[in-house]
């Protein structure tokens, strides 16, 4: 499935939560849009690093 990169960031940010893992919030996000955490991770990361 392709997803929108701006569309799996809105859905990371809505998923936080003090002391919640990056990695649960990749595993939230990939299940609700039905794609790979890995991927997920991946993106998050990349924009991340653009800040």
């Amino acid at each position: 499935m392709i997803v929108a990169k701006h569309r799996i960031l809105q859905a990371y940010v809505v998923t936080y939560a003090p002391g919640k893992a990056n990695a649960a919030r990749c595993r939230e996000v990939a299940e609700k849009l039905g794609i790979d955490a890995e991927t997920v991770a991946q993106i998050v990361n990349e924009t991340v690093g653009e800040q």
